[in-house]
């Protein structure tokens, strides 16, 4: 028989899904953990954390939704960068939009990384 003690317990340990989900809406300064993303008004980005060893972002721009991951083990992808990091050693651009759409939003160029990354940016938050 399990004790009122045990179920207590329990019910204080954390879920499943340590980092979860955090929804964010432009206009705003996104920080990941090795980059920054200044999002325009309309722009919205989900940040989820899988609690292994990647962080995805789900975006979408103005025209049209795009994937970043951060992590060491990227599946196929449209661009990279290398942050020199132990981890996240790469950013992966997953970008399947047309390439007009690409050459309007830039992201490669938008996402600010090394000594661009703004040094007030806290790892996974936002500033306004």
């Amino acid at each position: 028989m399990i004790s009122a003690a045990a179920l207590l317990l329990a019910a204080t340990l954390p879920t499943a899904s340590p980092g979860g989900e955090r929804r964010f809406t432009g206009p705003a300064l996104v920080c990941g953990e090795a980059f920054a993303l200044r999002l325009s008004a309309g722009e919205s980005l989900v940040r989820h954390d899988s609690g292994v060893d990647f962080i995805l972002y789900y975006a979408q721009a103005a025209d049209g939704a795009f994937l970043l991951y951060e992590g060491n083990a990227p599946q196929p992808h449209d661009d990279e960068i290398r942050t020199g990091l132990s981890f996240p050693n790469v950013i992966a651009i997953h970008d399947n939009r047309d390439a007009a759409a690409k050459a309007r939003s830039r992201i490669r160029d938008r996402l600010l990384v090394g000594s661009a990354r703004p040094a007030s940016c806290p790892a996974g938050e936002v500033q306004r």
